[in-house]
């Protein structure tokens, strides 16, 4: 039997990178960090890549980066992003299953509090972070095969929801 990819969108915090290893562990899949394969092929932080290129730059890396997985078969966890371009909701609603961890807005900006790594959140805050949340949200439900809500939810919840979800 083929598996297909199954590629984890979500806001920044929704809990795709945690969530996807813990489901890779339970399914005895492989997982893909795209933040992680960004910076490896780039030797460079993302950050950095933001402050030195900009975003535009980084989403070209990273619409690359999503093409170079086609037929990896594995668990994919996105950048929060990732969905902003068309190209790549294409590919997501083409190439796998894709699960879209939502996360309330509150929740997300308590979770990332003090985290720097993250360029588009530097001096924002919630109001910022809800607001560009609400503008992503379409874009998520657009290529989502299955949304869970994480907001309330422990990494194990949601990796047994996603299994359920996949066995139905």
């Amino acid at each position: 039997m083929v598996m297909e990819s199954i590629y984890l969108i979500g806001f920044m915090g929704a809990g795709k990178t945690e969530v996807g290893k813990q489901l890779s562990e339970k399914l005895n899949i492989p997982v893909i960090d795209m933040d992680a394969e960004i910076v490896k092929q780039e030797e460079q932080e993302i950050t950095e890549i933001f402050a030195q290129y900009g975003e535009a730059h980084f989403r070209t890396i990273e619409s690359n980066i999503l093409k170079e997985l086609q037929d990896k078969q594995a668990i994919v966890t996105t950048g929060g992003g990732v969905i902003l371009k068309d190209e790549n909701r294409t590919f997501l609603n083409t190439t796998g299953r894709t699960i879209f961890l939502h996360c309330e807005p509150d929740v997300i900006a308590e979770r990332l509090k003090g985290d720097t790594t993250r360029p588009l959140l530097i001096e924002k805050n919630i109001t910022d972070i809800a607001e560009m949340y609400k503008g992503r949200l379409p874009l998520y439900k657009e290529c989502a095969n299955i949304v869970i809500d994480t907001t309330t939810l422990t990494i194990d919840q949601v990796v047994n929801k996603i299994v359920d979800s996949i066995n139905e």
